[in-house]
């Protein structure tokens, strides 16, 4: 029955992570507006109550992690960059604690009670760095489902933290980019300008990254799970 119990509390997690963002960058918007006065005000202290504000809310799923790195983009410019990373790290490790702590013992424990699971895993766990980057490179993976994800699998706390790392540069940059050309856009029609159009390549960059990541995950976690059932002896 308490299996019964973690594997619905599991299900339920998901589908909260995967769906909560979307609800609240869409409801978000009326509020949108504030966010930024609010941080324009806040002087020397903005960019550190960026980074930890925006960091509570990635890891609670209250806010897409591009979404995230726009508004560094917008508010900071290029330098946005920093809290940007500095938010990110600091939701994800603050979710892989979590999880690691509450989730992982029941799922792991599942996984061991399964010969082709533990298969799987073990397999898996060859390409872990991998995984890591190509998951967190692809924006079409969301942030927070990826979170519980690879908390609940075996990785170490260093491969985890690293390949986040590696894997967030790239959209992350990206993101702040378009933030930041948001926000020259704002600030030459308030002047009276025209602003200058936006790079043709930043628009197509996300959608590169997100087909990169997405199709290459699928590739490595789809050829371990294939060499895996491959091996396994015939009944």
């Amino acid at each position: 029955m308490s299996s019964l119990k973690e594997h619905g509390a599991f299900t339920v997690l998901l589908a909260y992570a995967a769906g909560m963002p979307l609800l609240t960058s869409a409801s978000g918007l009326w509020f949108l507006a504030d966010f930024i006065v609010f941080f324009e005000n806040a002087g020397r202290w903005a960019t550190p109550l960026f980074a930890v504000t925006t960091a509570g809310a990635l890891a609670l799923a209250l806010l897409p992690s591009l979404v995230m790195a726009a508004l560094a983009g917008a508010l900071f410019g290029i330098a946005g960059l920093i809290p940007a990373i500095a938010s990110y790290l600091l939701a994800c490790c603050a979710a892989f604690e979590v999880v690691r702590r509450y989730l992982q013992p029941a799922v792991q424990a599942a996984v061991q009670r399964s010969p082709r699971a533990r298969a799987i895993q073990e397999k898996l766990q060859e390409a872990d760095l991998r995984i890591i980057i190509l998951s967190r490179l692809s924006p079409a993976l969301p942030f927070s489902v990826m979170n519980i994800l690879l908390g609940v699998s075996p990785l170490s706390r260093s491969t985890y933290v690293w390949g986040s790392l590696l894997g967030m540069l790239p959209r992350t940059a990206v993101a702040v980019a378009a933030g930041a050309a948001a926000q020259a856009a704002l600030a030459a029609l308030r002047e009276g300008k025209f602003p200058r159009p936006v790079d043709g390549n930043l628009e197509l960059a996300l959608p590169a990254l997100a087909v990169i990541g997405t199709a290459g995950l699928l590739w490595v976690v789809g050829r371990a799970i294939w060499k895996t059932v491959a091996n396994a002896p015939r009944t």
